[in-house]
């Protein structure tokens, strides 16, 4: 590029948008062409800055990029449960970031290089973009379906991409399990969330407590043949009573005892 001074002032309003140290130590080493010619051209790095519109002394406040701050600084963003996709941390999550992590003197060729070295499986953060909000709840329901544990605290160990894509799209795991429709309140309490059980209806041939009742007699009987007892039985002999046959006979038998007599 050729270096004019409209070119070093615009050169720099668009390091800025893009995130990059302004202050003169991390110019300086990462952009020393443009430092050079600012200083040819309007006196120090210091005019140039503020010629282009920028508060120096708040670029030069800039904490330094070094390996372990990008490192850490991706692993802050991949707790907090944000997009760590290139596409995201070069546009809207952290810009700054993105920039410091490809600088030569921070040593990562690419992108998921600095992702990996965070401990991160990359893999797992570029499937990240294929979470959807509707994908989201629709594992959150089929977990709470098999009973499985939802809180946050356990989600994060056993299930961070689904953890960290329902941060993303509901900014909290209590609006994503709302969104599924679940209580966080009774999921914090650490019970799973069961899915309704389906009514038992009464078939014609279930066993009812009714059914099981003992008559009294019956009762007795089992007891006594527990006991091993011959059960007894009253009998009743029937008297029959008398014939009109054997009243005819009687009556005759008196009428010829008193023609006798006479």
């Amino acid at each position: 590029m050729r270096w004019n001074r409209k070119t070093i002032l615009d050169e720099i309003r668009e390091l800025h948008r893009s995130g990059e140290e302004l202050n003169y130590a991390s110019a300086e080493e990462n952009h020393l062409n443009l430092v050079r010619a600012a200083a040819w051209h309007h006196g120090t790095w210091k005019n140039a800055v503020e010629q282009a519109g920028l508060n120096y002394e708040t670029v030069s406040k800039y904490r330094r990029w070094t390996r372990e701050r990008v490192i850490q600084t991706i692993r802050d963003h991949y707790k907090a449960g944000r997009d760590l996709s290139w596409r995201a941390i070069s546009v809207s999550v952290d810009p700054p970031l993105a920039a410091a992590a490809l600088r030569p003197n921070i040593g990562f060729a690419t992108w998921p290089e600095a992702v990996t070295a965070a401990g991160i499986n990359h893999d797992e953060v570029a499937r990240y973009r294929h979470w959807t909000p509707e994908r989201v709840v629709a594992e959150i329901q089929q977990l709470a379906q098999q009973g499985a544990p939802l809180s946050s605290k356990l989600l994060q160990s056993n299930n961070q991409s689904l953890y960290c894509a329902a941060k993303r799209r509901f900014e909290s795991w209590d609006a994503a399990l709302a969104a599924a429709g679940l209580d966080p309140d009774e999921v914090r309490l650490r019970r799973a969330p069961r899915a309704p059980k389906p009514r038992r209806r009464e078939s014609g041939g279930q066993l009812r407590l009714e059914h099981l009742a003992v008559s009294p007699s019956a009762s007795k009987r089992n007891v006594r043949a527990e006991s091993g007892r011959p059960a007894t039985t009253k009998t009743v002999e029937k008297v029959d009573s008398p014939s009109k046959s054997s009243k005819k006979s009687s009556k005759k038998s008196v009428k010829t005892g008193r023609k006798s007599k006479k």
